[in-house]
């Protein structure tokens, strides 16, 4: 959303909104203030809420009452213009650091059919809703030179967010999906800078990257003396490092079937144990986890507990691979040339055919694939202009089509190219050679033959 929509819909409104800096000083205000306050907008931007309140425009003064606590303020303000009496929210929004960036109130007439209580939730239900949308502006603005920033103006993307937005707003635990590489940690981050845990830690930790023997003591700590080889001093876990926060568990398809029922307790009574000690801590944290893994399919398989999986199944937004957004793929190479001619104090560009090949490109590593490769590209390159023979070989390469049987006479040229293309694809999507030779349905010995065959020479992609 653009600065002007925002303020626009705002304008558009019957409640008074009055937006100043971490100083107090009016930064905007929308129209419905004006008029109750009966001044012009421009005679109120720029100046500060304390000079206004000694100048009886109002009182109190809501702003610096939140300033004053450090935190949310509801309170009776009083117009003296008209002698008006107002149910007035304010509340602090930080910026993705989690420092005080604004101070937003939200004020509504009182009405003498309702009750003071219940007009105060209906206020800070909205104030709620808008502060929520103006943080997001924040983070879009603050975060426009980010080079994983999440871009996208495709329906599938857009209802992403979308989903990531509304989810925000709840204080629930949230399970993402999606293929490797799709921004699975992005959107995790995203929900927590949206959500009222904003000013709070976020602490992620990649499930499948920490052997099994430490992942416990990673997650909850241990006391000193816990274990042979333990620290003296014992150990701070990541769900006591992430109070109040966001604790986001990145692969948990990975995670070991003895601490899923941990996780389980952690979401469920908000207790967990560190290692060595007898007492539970409680916990004030949200999960968020996240997998490129069927989980279902592992539940039913007995190789992921599924009571954790309906738990954490409750929210869940799906991240679609770039190939399903092929719409997106554009802005994301603006995007990335951009900031990676900036990061390197280049001036690079992509030819027309350049654009059209990485369009139709499949990408196997999504977002994170093109970034990585836009980059290679911007530093590697011996001129201005990328052209299609500065990409690798395998975005290069066409996989033939079956008509190309009748122009080539030889079939067995053809079915070895056709073969080439398939294990050049398996190893583009796997990891290791054994993981690409179990995608083929073949043992490794013989995929190792056939990369020897065809002098395949893919280690950027695969390792053994």
């Amino acid at each position: 959303m653009k600065a002007e929509d925002f303020y626009n819909i705002l304008d558009s409104l019957h409640d008074g909104f009055y937006i100043t800096d971490v100083r107090g000083i009016t930064v905007w205000v929308n129209e419905t203030s004006c008029k109750r306050l009966q001044r012009k907008r421009e005679e109120l931007i720029g100046k500060s809420v304390y000079d206004l309140e000694k100048q009886k425009l109002f009182s109190p003064s809501i702003t610096r009452m939140v300033l004053e606590k450090n935190g949310p303020v509801s309170f009776i303000q009083t117009f003296h213009e008209t002698l008006q009496k107002y149910i007035v929210n304010g509340r602090i929004v930080t910026d993705e650091k989690g420092e005080p960036r604004w101070i937003v109130t939200h004020g509504r007439i009182v009405d003498q059919d309702f009750s003071y209580s219940d007009q105060q939730n209906e206020v800070e239900a909205i104030l709620h809703r808008y502060t929520q949308e103006l943080r997001k502006f924040t983070v879009s603005q603050e975060s426009s030179t980010d080079r994983n920033l999440l871009i996208g103006e495709s329906l599938e993307f857009k209802k992403t967010l979308e989903q990531a937005e509304k989810i925000a707003t709840v204080d629930a635990s949230v399970l993402i999906t999606g293929e490797t590489g799709c921004g699975k940690n992005l959107l995790a981050n995203y929900i927590h800078k949206l959500s009222d845990r904003h000013n709070k830690p976020f602490i992620q930790i990649n499930c499948g990257a920490i052997p099994d023997s430490l992942l416990e003591s990673e997650l909850f700590g241990y006391r000193k003396g816990a274990f042979t080889g333990a620290s003296e001093k014992g150990k701070i876990g990541l769900v006591e490092m992430a109070e109040e926060g966001t604790l986001f568990l990145d692969e948990i398809g990975e995670m070991p079937l003895h601490l899923q029922v941990k996780v389980l307790q952690l979401i469920q009574d908000k207790t967990y144990l560190p290692i060595g000690e007898v007492q539970l801590r409680v916990a004030n944290v949200r999960i968020i986890a996240a997998t490129n893994k069927d989980l279902r399919k592992l539940s039913e398989e007995d190789l992921f507990r599924s009571d954790l999986f309906y738990r954490l199944n409750v929210l869940s937004v799906h991240i679609a691979a770039l190939r399903e957004r092929p719409e997106d793929i554009f802005l994301l190479l603006q995007h990335f040339v951009k900031s990676y001619n900036n990061k390197y104090k280049m001036n690079r560009t992509l030819s027309k055919e350049v654009v059209e090949r990485l369009q139709s490109y499949h990408w196997p590593g999504n977002v994170r694939e093109l970034a990585n490769l836009i980059e290679r590209l911007i530093v590697m390159s011996e001129t201005e202009r990328i052209q299609l023979s500065d990409l690798p070989e395998h975005i290069i390469r066409k996989i033939e089509q079956p008509q190309n049987i009748i122009e080539n006479p030889s079939l067995r040229k053809y079915i070895d190219s056709v073969e080439k293309n398939y294990i050049l694809n398996a190893l583009e999507k796997a990891r290791t050679t054994r993981q690409a030779a179990a995608l083929l349905d073949i043992p490794q010995s013989t995929l190792m033959r056939k990369i020897k065959k065809y002098n395949i020479q893919s280690s950027q992609y695969w390792r053994g």
